[in-house]
């Protein structure tokens, strides 16, 4: 379709005809554009593009009109459980801030940088969101993150999970092992036999880590120290405070700067951690959602436009009805 008819009317003169199949200025039918959307979420542009035989930038068109026009309905009043993480979007450490509903599993807002000023632009741009109905946002102890949360959702409770938890153990058993292999040739090549769970290791990965963490090295420690944190979550939730602090003081004592920090780290954000606990909550819609992002971008090798890339994120992740008109 290239444009909407016109007739001619002797009382009127030219007239455009309003067509029921098609939304006006768009020269596409609705049912069309619905399939542009889905093969849009499953297929980078170019290649969409190619296949319907339309330019790239009408493509783009149809997807942003879609993608903003059911945005208008997002609805975020049943809104209690708020999830914030930094994503890169770009190499050179250049980062957004996607902010998600975790019980309908969406991702609701998208704020250039990581200070704790994106709250309030998100707070700004979605002016009838009530921040009292906010009962836990779930994040990583990012200092910006933890201080923007405290003051525009002074009601809410922050938790800090499982996922967050564990990544930076294993952030600092990566440094330990990375520096005592410098010296000792056995820990080379054997990053992720340490960083794995124990159920994904391979039987040669699983072999090789068993004869090396009984050698008495810090890497041995370190993973030891894992293992035992990662119980906290497996354990019954009435003991697991007396279990953690067990675990800070076991750290502080270990002699390794690396775990000695992270325990320090662990003791101040104690009610954070154990809130999660306690209330079931994690990150586990928010890393399903970013792997979603993550696989959109790699197949369409990035996209340097801004308006390209939101598009995309809330296409892939928005859980919206696309298109609404159909």
């Amino acid at each position: 379709m290239q444009g909407e008819p016109r007739i001619r009317c002797n009382e009127h003169g030219k007239k455009t005809v309003y067509l029921p199949w098609a939304r006006k200025g768009s020269g596409f039918s609705l049912h069309f554009e619905a399939m542009v959307v889905e093969m849009g979420k499953e297929m980078p542009v170019s290649a969409v593009s190619r296949i319907v035989g339309i330019n790239e930038d009408s493509v783009w068109r149809i997807l942003k009109y879609c993608v903003d026009d059911a945005r208008k309905e997002q609805d975020l009043s049943d809104l209690k459980v708020l999830g914030i993480d930094a994503f890169s979007v770009e190499t050179h450490h250049v980062y957004v801030t996607l902010f998600y509903d975790i019980k309908n599993s969406r991702v609701i807002h998208i704020e250039e940088g990581k200070d704790s000023g994106v709250f309030m632009n998100f707070m700004q741009k979605n002016p009838f969101l009530d921040a009292r109905k906010i009962e836990h946002i779930t994040m990583d102890m990012y200092p910006s993150y933890i201080s923007g949360a405290q003051q525009y959702f002074p009601d809410s409770s922050i938790v800090f999970d499982h996922f967050h938890v564990i990544k930076m153990m294993n952030d600092a058993l990566d440094r330990i092992r990375r520096k005592e292999a410098r010296e000792n040739e056995i820990l080379k090549h054997t990053r992720y036999d340490w960083l794995k769970n124990s159920d994904d290791l391979s039987d040669r990965e699983r072999d090789r880590l068993m004869s090396v963490k009984s050698i008495d090295l810090q890497t041995s420690h370190a993973y030891h120290l894992k293992i035992a944190l990662q119980r906290l979550w497996q354990i019954n939730a009435g003991i697991a405070e007396s279990y953690l602090r067990k675990w800070i003081s076991w750290a502080s004592r270990s002699r390794m700067p690396d775990i000695i920090n992270l325990g320090k780290t662990i003791n101040r954000h104690l009610d954070g951690i154990m809130e999660a606990i306690k209330s079931g909550i994690n990150s586990a819609v928010v890393e399903g959602l970013n792997n979603k992002i993550r696989t959109a971008f790699r197949r369409s090798y990035g996209f340097k436009a801004r308006k390209y890339r939101d598009t995309i994120i809330y296409l892939v992740a928005g859980g919206l009805k696309l298109p609404p008109q159909c």
